[in-house]
């Protein structure tokens, strides 16, 4: 008597950014932990599953990479994702550093991975000190053909539309139509998940800023 088996799909996700940008916080939200904000700093990597849903009500089996941000575990982080469907960068708006860090990130990305699908997360934006505009964020994501989502590990805001965005893209790309070029990083896509939305002169999406 024959058997059917039916495996499993995996998507493999892994998370890039400076040290203290929220990446341990957004993936513990994400996968059902209560926020703390007093996360130890992650040191090398953590793999982590979940399943998940996928749009057309499929579950899946998702790994999620939580790396570490500072400079010298760089590449070894990296290494790590080599084989990585999508990367989530996760910058903090109360932390230039994160922004201007973002670029080497985002190289070594383009150096050394398989061309994975790439999202941006703006993070903490429940803080009111931020250190950079919205415009500097969208110009960053427009220059490198990035979507990107405002983040809020603490009151669970963004995240969650923001991965279930990159999973489907992934799931489309590697179960459906593989060759559909328009599905990855097309520079359509570039948009923010928030109330009060409006798009402005530079063609991004943009929302109010919420205290």
């Amino acid at each position: 008597m024959e058997t059917n088996i039916i495996e499993t799909k995996v998507i493999k996700i892994g998370f890039l950014g400076n040290s203290m940008a929220g990446k341990t916080s957004i993936i513990n939200r994400f996968i059902g932990l209560e926020f703390c904000k007093d996360n130890m700093t992650t040191i090398g990597s953590n793999k982590l599953e979940k399943k998940y849903k996928v749009k057309n009500n499929e579950d899946i089996k998702l790994v999620i990479w939580d790396t570490a941000g500072q400079e010298r575990f760089r590449a070894t982080a990296i290494k790590s994702l080599k084989a990585v469907d999508g990367i989530i960068f996760v910058i903090s708006v109360v932390d230039k550093s994160s922004l201007d860090n973002l670029y080497e990130w985002y190289n070594a990305v383009k150096d050394s991975l398989n061309n994975p699908i790439m999202i941006l997360f703006a993070n903490h934006i429940d803080q009111e000190d931020w250190r950079m505009t919205e415009e500097e964020i969208c110009k960053y994501a427009k220059e490198k053909e990035l979507a990107y989502f405002l983040t809020s590990a603490k009151n669970d805001k963004g995240i969650n539309e923001g991965l279930s965005y990159i999973i489907n893209e992934i799931y489309d790309r590697k179960f459906g139509n593989k060759n559909n070029d328009n599905i990855n990083n097309n520079k359509n896509n570039i948009i923010i998940k928030e109330d009060n939305k409006k798009k402005n002169k530079s063609g991004c999406l943009r929302s109010k800023k919420k205290k």
